[in-house]
């Protein structure tokens, strides 16, 4: 096995130039993907934020949010939602709509034992 190993190192060290040529070429592609992947993500970021920028096309971005709220604190809820949209689309046109619902109807319950409910 050592004698595999010598003729290795002794070939590679014949071909220094080669070796070095090889190991730039790895080094150059890497740097060039890397940058690539970098450009096509900010791209896609531009391009995103230049399509929701047009008002037709932004018409069609919905952000949901749902919360049990009390009545005295929707105020604060619903302050709180705007900003936070603002916020999500960094500049981009915002509407907000509220829409309120009731709770679930149920009948009530019956307390104590033997009671039964039609």
């Amino acid at each position: 096995m050592a004698g595999f190993t010598g003729l290795v190192l002794l070939r590679a060290r014949a071909h220094r130039l080669l070796l070095a040529a090889a190991l730039l070429t790895v080094l150059l592609t890497t740097a060039v993907l890397a940058t690539l992947t970098a450009y096509s993500s900010a791209i896609g970021d531009a391009a995103l934020r230049h399509w929701l920028r047009d008002e037709r096309n932004a018409a069609g971005t919905t952000l949901v949010v749902k919360a049990d709220v009390p009545p005295a604190a929707r105020a604060d809820a619903d302050a709180a939602v705007r900003r936070q949209a603002r916020t999500a689309f960094d500049g981009l046109p915002v509407t907000v709509r509220a829409l309120t619902r009731s709770g679930p109807y149920a009948l009530p319950r019956v307390c104590g034992r033997g009671s039964s409910v039609l």
